[in-house]
């Protein structure tokens, strides 16, 4: 089976919008094109309530919980309270707390309706104030209302009355730009007054963090009628408690990293109506999504490790076939945000403190999504704990990812109708023909490792020459375009500038330790040959964008001073191997020391 580690990237919308009338019927007043006494109340939901008007029978149950041979996960959702009353005693907790809002008042309930009014009020306390609030008349005909919470108005001063529509508010967003932003999906308010100055607080500009939140309803406007918006938070809060049963892990330490993955950049100001694919997704592009730690690295046995709360944007994907948890990360769609953990075993080289080789690792995905089955979508308003015990890491757990492309590894051998290998490929008893060996791939790029006598590679670089020396190159023979660990062996023989063929060193000293000499068959990673890097890219070359631009094969050129380089498109080509490319370590995982083996 072919595991993958999937890459996403996220962009554009679809475009939505809500209906429901709100407004409370008075037929004793009349109606006028001018601002109107409306009276005002928003209110914040619960979370876990619903975006799309479903009843409460059909919310998601309190807990479900989900059982595979190497994995349990128990979803609990974080029951729905009431917003606190403000006090000025008592800060209002930042998901209930409207430090801001817009309102918005279109022509109509069509995307093309014109905007006929905005209006911007602030609230420092992040107590909710409606009382200055007044409305266009309708004329008699519905409007729609939006409020957007906590947010500039700054924000949307693209949004002009006259001749901007909802579509055009649809379209607006927030964007991460930077990996220090640390505040996203969250947003940074500039409170101002009525004019646009900025309001003051003890002689500094008044600024605050919020959640976005927004709210729409359809409705005819009249004096003295009542206006009800509920509003809902933009973005989803998880949080995540990992434990284990397994022995191997309870006994030997781990290096153990937790990342939630496939991220959308974009937050859209109103997440209401939308529907799958939103954002929708652009595969050919690495702008549109990013990955966020969850905890610090960390090295332990019997690990206990309980995330904070994190905000994410929403997420939502189209439904699968129902799948048991088995298949549920088979099925998954390409632009699912999930959970990410890695924990590595290492062993230190004697007398080297800094040098830490790869023993076994293991690597889990769990998507996130409202149920265990067919739902791979992070709705709005949707605070969720996934309480997490790992049981094992059998390749054979869709959750348990590697690597493993098929057989692609050393030299050709023909079989007779009886699956016995002959001597020959041209044997005239040749019925089959096939590489004898599987392969596995290490799941992130190599690094030049500490320790070297060579001065120049720098140790911890992973753009890598493929041979770095200053005497003649000597291939030594490692020519082969199927047979990684023979190349790698020779490029590694004792008695070489061995540190100099840095790409080769970097997986054959960095992750197994090797000193100088190993034959081919004793070598665990290795780096592979241009055929495996082809066979490779052809089994998983969905997961290219999350690779480096190019690769180094272990295949010299015969007849130059080249050797061969895989692009993460599939290009093939020669290059000076005195130019820089990345390096990712094979292994045969038929020897590989995985605790499930």
């Amino acid at each position: 089976m072919i595991k993958k580690i999937i890459p996403v990237c996220i962009v554009f919308l679809a475009l939505g919008g809500c209906t429901e009338d709100s407004l409370l019927p008075d037929p004793g007043t009349s109606s006028s094109p001018d601002p109107v006494t409306v009276k005002l109340t928003l209110g914040i939901d619960g979370y876990n309530t619903s975006s799309d008007g479903k009843t409460r029978a059909e919310e998601m149950p309190p807990v479900l919980r989900m059982s595979s041979p190497d994995m349990d996960v128990e979803l609990v959702a974080t029951p729905a309270v009431t917003r606190a009353a403000s006090s000025p005693a008592v800060s209002i907790p930042e998901d209930y707390a409207v430090y801001s809002y817009m309102g918005f008042q279109f022509d109509g309930t069509l995307p093309d309706g014109k905007l006929v009014e905005k209006k911007y009020f602030t609230s420092p306390d992040g107590s909710i104030k409606t009382d200055e609030v007044e409305i266009k008349s309708t004329g008699g005909k519905k409007n729609m209302i939006v409020v957007l919470a906590n947010v500039n108005e700054s924000d949307f001063s693209s949004i002009t009355v006259g001749s901007s529509t909802y579509a055009d508010l649809q379209k607006l967003c927030m964007t991460r730009v930077a990996d220090n932003d640390t505040i996203f999906p969250r947003k940074k308010l500039t409170l101002t007054d009525t004019n646009g100055a900025p309001l003051q607080e003890n002689g500094q500009v008044m600024e605050r963090t919020g959640i976005v939140m927004c709210g729409q309803t359809a409705a005819e406007i009249s004096t003295g009628k009542q206006l009800y918006v509920s509003l809902k938070r933009t973005v989803a809060r998880v949080k995540f408690n990992i434990t284990t049963t397994f022995k191997h892990f309870i006994d030997v330490p781990h290096t153990w990293e937790v990342d939630l993955m496939n991220i959308p950049t974009q937050s859209y100001y109103n997440v209401i109506g939308r529907k799958a694919v939103f954002p929708s997704v652009d595969l050919n592009s690495s702008d549109f999504f990013w990955s966020k730690k969850l905890a610090e690295k960390t090295t332990v046995a019997n690990p206990v490790i309980n995330t904070e709360p994190v905000y994410i944007p929403v997420n939502l994907q189209q439904s699968v076939p129902t799948s048991t948890q088995s298949t549920r990360r088979d099925n998954s769609p390409k632009g699912g945000t999930y959970l990410q953990i890695i924990g590595l075993e290492n062993k230190q080289i004697a007398g080297i403190p800094d040098l830490h080789i790869v023993k076994d690792f293991s690597i889990y995905q769990l998507f996130l999504g409202k149920n265990f089955t067919t739902d791979f979508s992070v709705y709005p308003n949707y605070d969720l704990t996934y309480n997490i015990v790992l049981k094992g890491n059998s390749a054979e757990d869709t959750n348990v990812v590697r690597l493993i492309p098929g057989y692609f590894s050393g030299e050709l051998t023909a079989y007779d109708a009886n699956g016995n290998s002959l001597p020959s490929v041209n044997d005239p008893g040749a019925v089959k023909w096939q590489y004898p060996n599987k392969m596995e791939v290490y799941f992130s790029d190599g690094y030049y490792p500490v320790g070297s006598l060579s001065s120049t590679t720098t140790p911890g670089e992973t753009n890598l020459k493929w041979y770095a020396g200053t005497a003649p190159l000597d291939k030594l023979g490692a020519t082969s375009l199927t047979d990684g660990p023979a190349n790698t062996a020779r490029l590694q023989a004792a008695g070489v500038p061995w540190e100099d063929y840095a790409a080769a060193y970097t997986c054959y000293r960095g992750l197994n330790g090797y000193n100088q000499g190993n034959e081919a068959g004793d070598i665990l990673w290795y780096l592979p040959s241009i055929g495996e890097l082809i066979g490779t890219w052809i089994s998983s070359s969905s997961t290219v964008s999350q690779l480096s631009a190019g690769y180094w094969s272990s295949t010299a050129c015969p007849d130059t001073d080249k050797a061969f380089v895989i692009t993460n498109e599939g290009k093939v080509y020669s290059d000076a191997v005195g130019n820089t490319h990345a390096v990712r370590g094979f292994q045969d995982p038929g020897k590989a020391s995985h605790a499930s083996n």
